[in-house]
């Protein structure tokens, strides 16, 4: 589509809220360069789990059904977490209640992006551009530097460049840690075969998303690929206190499988017989933006994704949030009304809308990351009745926020004022 907009866009780093929002600003004729410091596209293999409210933002960007596309099954269905104990024979603790019409999708990352990596002309990705700079010229504009002293200038810079954001120390400034905190907490990470797991005498119901909680420690497992495969991610934490990032590196491919298994060694058998396929786990060092930010933009430059807000994984909310992002910028960037000369105040109505939402449920997050691990009678941790009562109706603000109409009413208020706030 020929260009609908005079200003241009550089989207830095091509993750899923990178091409999400690439796809649907190339697609509404804004033109939008994608850079990826990577040769190719690519996402490290684990499966995502998104809510109504990340369905929502994906139908909005008109991406969905790409995307449906490639998910196996292809189709939008919402399973619940059933929580169980983690020792013992596995016992109930709450079945998080839905109604029946809500929407959710379950998909692999490397296959959401192979969804969307078909639908971008090519002359709009570039490869090897890992940025290490984000300047202001003084007409305004913006200019991102690569570690190959190559640079591009646009109008408007998204910065979808993930947790150790480059485009986060421009907007949010100079920070010893980057704005960073490692939360003691490592998740191991890997897919095993359900039929496998029942022939060696699993009995848990493993077709359902399932969440094994205790002290200090939980399981996450769901299945996906048509209940084939079993995802899994096996949380320890050392404290519940945050510290500094991690020196080494945060994401090793393949550990060995004893250091996670050990961990789990007074766990009730089915668990550990599921821990125990995982032949080579990989081992993530969870960090989060802390404290988090007040705000996204500066001048032209904006934060969507992990740049913006990462968070713990303990609500699977964070992609979701990202999503989000990424819609409300689409909206915001393509109205008939928006264009250089009212760009900024464009942008205010995203720094007034994203924050307070995204912080909302990180910080929830995080408390679900506390009810996970206190979880152990006994133990000096909750009781299955405490843990029912604080885990109740969590997800709701999550899932329920109705982002359609509150960017509607700040476009409509923003441009009945002739384009202020």
């Amino acid at each position: 589509m020929a260009a609908q907009k005079d200003f241009t866009v550089v989207i830095v780093g091509g993750g899923m809220c990178g091409l999400a929002c690439a796809t649907a600003l190339l697609r509404a004729g804004v033109e939008a360069h994608v850079f990826e410091s990577a040769p190719k596209f690519d996402e490290v293999g684990a499966g995502v789990g998104l809510g109504p409210n990340a369905v929502k933002a994906l139908q909005g960007l008109g991406v969905l059904d790409d995307v449906l596309s490639r998910a196996d099954p292809p189709k939008l269905s919402m399973r619940p977490y059933t929580f169980i104990t983690g020792k013992g024979n596995h016992e109930h603790i709450f079945d998080y209640a839905l109604s029946a019409n809500e929407i959710g999708l379950s998909i692999y990352r490397p296959v959401f992006l192979d969804a969307l990596v078909p639908k971008i002309d090519a002359k709009y990705t570039h490869f090897d551009k890992r940025a290490i700079q984000v300047s202001r010229t003084p007409s305004g504009r913006h200019v991102v530097t690569f570690h190959d002293n190559t640079s591009v200038e646009a109008d408007l810079v998204i910065g979808a460049d993930g947790i150790k954001s480059i485009t986060r120390e421009f907007v949010a400034g100079p920070h010893p840690h980057n704005h960073l905190a490692y939360v003691n907490t490592d998740t191991y990470r890997g897919m095993v075969s359900i039929s496998a797991l029942k022939k060696d005498g699993v009995k848990t119901d493993l077709t359902k998303p399932l969440i094994w909680a205790g002290m200090k420690k939980h399981v996450v497992t769901y299945p996906i690929r048509g209940n084939e495969l079993l995802n899994i991610g096996a949380a320890v934490s050392s404290s519940f206190t945050w510290s500094p990032p991690r020196k080494d590196t945060w994401v090793e491919r393949s550990v060995p499988a004893k250091e996670m298994f050990d961990a789990y060694e007074d766990w009730g058998h089915d668990i550990k017989t599921i821990l125990s396929h995982i032949k080579d786990p990989s081992r993530w060092c969870m960090h989060a933006v802390d404290p988090p930010l007040e705000h996204y933009v500066k001048d032209k430059v904006v934060l969507v994704g992990d740049a913006a807000h990462a968070m713990v994984p303990h609500l699977g909310a964070g992609v979701g949030q990202g999503f989000e992002d990424s819609y409300v910028l689409y909206r915001l960037l393509t109205h008939p009304e928006t264009n250089s000369t009212n760009l900024s105040g464009v942008l205010r109505i995203y720094d007034t809308i994203r924050p307070p939402r995204a912080s909302m449920v990180a910080r929830e997050s995080a408390r679900m990351g506390r009810l996970y691990h206190g979880f152990g009678p006994g133990e000096g941790g909750n009781t299955i009745k405490q843990t029912q009562e604080q885990v109740a109706g969590i997800w709701e603000p999550v899932w329920y926020h109705d982002l359609e109409k509150e960017v509607s009413q700040h476009l409509n208020r923003f441009f009945a004022h002739g384009g202020k706030l």
